[in-house]
């Protein structure tokens, strides 16, 4: 494996991959976009033509038993992300799956076990972890040792979303809060072992997690939001008067933690065929520039009548006009959550023999429990406790 030309097969051509790690691809200077597959044809051939990768397809299976590709980075279906990453593993090419890695504890130890046995890098795209704001909770983290209290909200509206991501909306805990059962782990430096969940509605629930070191959390996870908020908020009493606010990504704001700047902004994610001013301006006004783009990208899906119906066609038509041409990029892609850091760094380490900072299967599997016992909470009406062994062995 060649670290300075590194080829890479990406399966999937969907939104995210499309917007995220086939562009992350494109940018590197080292990584090289070998083979491209998506069982759909034609959203295939659109992505091809733009990208121009080495070779194409319509079956993931050419990409992993293709001897030109070196690792393997896939973002489908859930239900086909332990099949992919094991016949990655087999192959023994490195691999990179999408969140979750599996729907259930036991195919996501399946595929831990697998990866452990031969020696194959695997990474969950837990992205999070290398944002830049998340390097700077971390190190806030990390002032104490003593338990603390987290608050996390992470709020859509799934109106906007069109009728080929419907499988989102499935369970929003096993498909959107599993990034965040992982970066609280990362942050805390501790595993959950008590999860309490109850739910309002579909897709719109209140957990509270109990740590192994003593600390909580809460999180707010709903699909009921509005577009014009930003998607996510973070905060945590650190004590002795230490206390941290992040916003999105794009702003944190740090009390009594002398050795931290008071506000921190973070640049946004540019994007292809975009209207980039986003970058800038996030680093430049933090909070405020993101709620105007929100407010302003809100206003177009309501106006146009997308968040009424997102299976009209007209209605996008309306919304794309509205936004401008260029157009800013999707709402929830424009601050930096790390994405780009994530992938290059896994492929970077995976070829030269490193151990990659990323999420594992072990952290895969920790996700997917923590969904898994949230369902059954809020199931039952009772707490669920957790045993960190499930994800250890």
């Amino acid at each position: 494996m060649n670290p300075s030309s590194l080829r890479i097969g990406a399966i999937g051509c969907g939104q995210f991959m499309s917007q995220q790690h086939i562009q992350t691809i494109i940018r590197s200077d080292n990584l090289v976009l070998q083979h491209l597959a998506d069982i759909d044809q034609a959203r295939l051939t659109e992505v091809a033509n733009h990208y121009q990768p080495v070779s194409q397809s319509t079956s993931w299976e050419d990409v992993v038993n293709d001897p030109e590709v070196d690792i393997i980075v896939a973002a489908v279906l859930p239900k086909l992300h332990p099949q992919i990453a094991r016949a990655a593993i087999e192959q023994g090419k490195p691999v990179y799956i999408e969140k979750p890695l599996a729907p259930t504890v036991e195919e996501c130890l399946e595929v831990d076990r697998l990866s452990r046995k031969r020696g194959v890098p695997l990474a969950v795209g837990f992205n999070r972890r290398f944002a830049p704001a998340s390097q700077i909770m971390a190190r806030a983290f990390a002032t104490t040792d003593r338990p603390v209290s987290v608050y996390y909200r992470i709020a859509d509206d799934d109106r906007i979303r069109p009728p080929e991501q419907n499988w989102k909306t499935n369970d929003r805990l096993l498909t959107e809060t599993v990034h965040i059962f992982d970066l609280l782990s990362f942050l805390l430096k501790a595993e959950p072992i008590e999860i309490y969940a109850r739910e309002t509605r579909p897709n719109d629930a209140i957990l509270t997690i109990e740590f192994s070191n003593g600390s909580r959390a809460t999180v707010f996870s709903s699909s009921h939001s509005s577009l014009a908020q930003p998607k996510e908020y973070a905060e945590a009493a650190l004590g002795e008067g230490r206390f941290f606010e992040m916003d999105d990504y794009v702003e944190l704001r740090a009390y009594g933690l002398l050795d931290f700047e008071p506000v921190s902004t973070f640049a946004g994610r540019p994007y292809d065929r975009c209207d980039n001013r986003h970058v800038e301006a996030f680093a430049e006004r933090g909070l405020a520039a993101l709620t105007e783009q929100r407010r302003f990208y809100e206003t177009a899906m309501r106006e146009s009548g997308v968040l009424t119906d997102s299976s009209n066609a007209s209605a996008w038509t309306d919304a794309r006009q509205r936004l401008g041409n260029p157009p800013p990029p999707q709402i929830n892609y424009a601050p930096d959550k790390g994405w780009g850091l994530a992938l290059e760094h896994f492929c970077n380490a995976a070829a030269t023999g490193q151990t990659p900072q990323n999420a594992t299967g072990c952290d895969g599997n920790r996700a997917t429990a923590c969904a898994v016992a949230a369902r059954q909470s809020i199931d039952s009406g009772q707490p669920v406790r957790l045993d960190p062994q499930l994800w250890q062995s």
